[in-house]
């Protein structure tokens, strides 16, 4: 029978009407029938209220005969719930729009249920994950339709990330930082994501010079901004050093330079991953850290030859 998920957006403004496709998902007003479902009453006060003040949210129809039915697209080895397969899609929706556009756009409850044979769409079952925080600096920008086409194109790429790779794992960390408001817990995340991508292997010694190096050569265009993302690597990498060890202090420096540096940086090189062509099939290949030690020897600013 037919099935739905319908996942509210906080704080997206769009016209009323709008409707935007997004992967398996178009964006478009919450329907009408959830503000007036008995289901919101298992809500908390706070999630009850956010849901009736979202204009927009991330809606998904497709085939399921019952809550928890195997999603046919799933290619692991065990199968998996489409439900629970959607959820994870909206969560990757809401991080490829803070890569594209931070704003304080977010989502936290995602409802799924049944509309055939109904007058009134059954929501079989809530989920529930924690909010996403942008930095103080981005909190007044919004979601225009421009970013949403090129959120949409993004989602599309990191969609085909399968499971337990350098990049799956970058990702998972990425959310984990977006999601934790203490930000001597979300700024080693950060940098945790980029060792999974950046990182080797096998050395264990050399980190920072190695992640300096190595990300700066991936996003330079030339020298002068190779050596400048070289110097503000590293010293961002320091401070996550500090946190970790127990040395930190908080400051508003690190809020203003820091934390805000580590952001650009972040959304940069996934963005950049996703587009270059071929760039993410060699970052989820295991010569990535080969590849990435290639492009520092040859001190090129653009990618070598190496497989």
């Amino acid at each position: 029978m037919m099935a739905f998920t319908v996942v509210p957006l906080h704080k997206l403004s769009l016209p009323k009407g709008a409707n935007y496709s997004f992967g398996k998902f178009t964006i478009q007003d919450v329907p009408e029938w959830l503000l007036k479902n008995d289901i919101l009453d298992d809500l908390c006060a706070e999630e009850r209220r956010g849901v009736k003040e979202a204009r927009q949210a991330l809606v998904s129809e497709y085939y399921a005969e019952s809550y928890g039915h195997p999603d046919p697209e799933w290619q692991g080895k065990e199968p998996k719930g489409i439900q629970d397969l959607r959820w994870q899609s909206a969560l990757l929706a809401n991080m490829c729009l803070w890569f594209i556009q931070p704003s304080p756009v977010f989502l936290t409850v995602g409802f799924h249920g049944f509309t055939e044979d109904l007058d009134t769409p059954f929501v079989q079952a809530i989920s529930r994950e924690s909010r996403l925080f942008c930095h103080e600096r981005d909190r007044g920008n919004i979601i225009t339709p421009v970013h949403l086409a090129k959120a949409a194109g993004l989602f599309e790429a990191l969609s085909s990330v399968s499971r337990k790779n350098a990049v799956w794992a970058s990702l998972r960390a990425i959310w984990g930082a977006l999601t934790s408001y203490q930000p001597d817990m979300s700024y080693p995340l950060f940098w945790q994501a980029m060792e999974s991508l950046f990182g080797s292997d096998a050395e264990i010694f050399g980190v920072t010079k190695r992640l300096r190096d190595r990300i700066s050569y991936f996003l330079a265009g030339n020298s002068a901004d190779q050596k400048s993302l070289a110097e503000k690597i590293e010293a961002c990498y320091a401070k996550r050093s500090d946190i970790v060890h127990g040395r930190w202090e908080d400051s508003e420096e690190f809020h203003k330079v820091n934390v805000y540096d580590t952001e650009c940086i972040v959304r940069t090189v996934i963005r950049q991953i996703a587009d270059r062509p071929g760039m993410l099939a060699k970052f989820l290949s295991p010569k990535r850290s080969d590849f990435l030690e290639a492009w520092v020897k040859s001190k090129s600013f653009t990618a070598p030859t190496l497989f």
